[in-house]
């Protein structure tokens, strides 16, 4: 399990910089489909020339397997399942209306870079290996509730951000990657301070940092003898909006965060004897559903709808007329 956190981990990482671009409000409006038990969604594997049409309650198991640890509570794993297939209609209806030719006539792919993560049937048995079987039938009691709904917001599917722990706030995809979306807001996820997996502290020498903010950003005039770095502004939910480099080179928090390695742009950064010390708060890009706070509140006897209306606020849970 612990291995299996840490993909999800990683994967919230990366996720700093890199919003839902197939997803963003310049993308066709995607009206939302009827939940169908023998729906289909279409995906691109590797280097295929062919996507695979697969069931729509597999891809849910397995984007939910790829994406939150199984071992978490169930109306956290129900969450995570329906933002999974709301994701999935999403694509599948804004595929139809714009076709992005290197899927090939897929929905998406499994490449994680570009789009959700997914574990086929063989990636689930390889990670939980001997608790396989319970495992599974876990994954699919959260599909299951899943397939019947989508999470909607005036009556079209949402962008199903998520990430793996906030900073004690979720941030505003308006502060995060400048696009004003009503529902992705910040709100209050202060449980997740209490997570371990929240604060991190990452020490780097003048040097190293210098390195890899070259190597990250090559166009940006630095000096190595002279680097320093100061927050000069912050967003609602504290991240870092604007970095200052060497006291006359600005940047966005986000990207000085991904160019520097750093979980998240939401930062405290102190200098000594020729290193810098960053203690991180949060993992991702910290918009939407934080994760960790899901499994905080599905324990303290939240439910699903509970969880996605606190991340997700003004959205609908809709169902079909199949809902149980």
């Amino acid at each position: 399990m612990k291995g299996h956190i840490q993909i999800v981990i990683v994967m919230a990482v990366f996720l700093i910089s890199i919003p839902f671009i197939a997803l963003l409000s310049d993308r066709p409006r995607a009206a939302p489909a009827e939940a169908d038990a023998g729906e289909t969604v279409k995906v691109l594997f590797g280097e295929e020339e062919a996507p695979r049409e697969i069931a729509m309650r597999d891809y849910i198991v397995g984007a939910v397997a790829a994406q939150m640890p199984a071992d978490f509570e169930e109306e956290a794993l129900k969450a995570q399942a329906v933002l999974a297939h709301t994701y999935a209609l999403r694509r599948r209806a804004e595929e139809k209306l714009s076709p992005t030719a290197a899927l090939k006539g897929a929905d998406l792919s499994d490449d994680s870079t570009l789009y959700n993560a997914y574990f086929t049937d063989e990636q689930i048995k390889a990670l939980y290996k001997n608790s396989y079987d319970e495992t599974t039938a876990k994954l699919y009691r959260a599909a299951d509730y899943a397939l019947t709904r989508c999470l909607t917001f005036e009556g079209d599917p949402i962008i199903s951000a998520f990430h793996a722990v906030s900073c004690g706030k979720t941030e505003s995809a308006l502060a995060a990657w400048n696009e004003n979306i009503p529902y992705l807001v910040s709100v209050d996820s202060s449980w997740d301070l209490e997570s371990k997996a929240c604060t991190s502290v990452m020490t780097v020498t003048r040097k190293e940092l210098y390195s890899q903010l070259h190597s990250a950003l090559p166009d940006l005039t630095l000096d190595e003898s002279s680097l320093t770095v100061q927050v000069t502004e912050r967003t609602e939910a504290g991240c870092a909006a604007t970095v200052e480099l060497c006291g006359v080179s600005f940047l966005s928090g986000r990207d000085f965060a991904s160019a520097a390695g750093l979980p998240s742009a939401c930062f405290e950064v102190t200098e000594k004897n020729g290193s810098f010390e960053f203690t991180c708060k949060g993992r991702g890009h910290l918009v939407g559903l934080s994760q960790y706070g899901a499994q905080a509140m599905a324990s303290d006897g939240k439910s699903c709808e509970e969880i996605l209306s606190h991340y997700f606020p003004g959205t609908k849970l809709t169902s079909s007329e199949r809902a149980r």
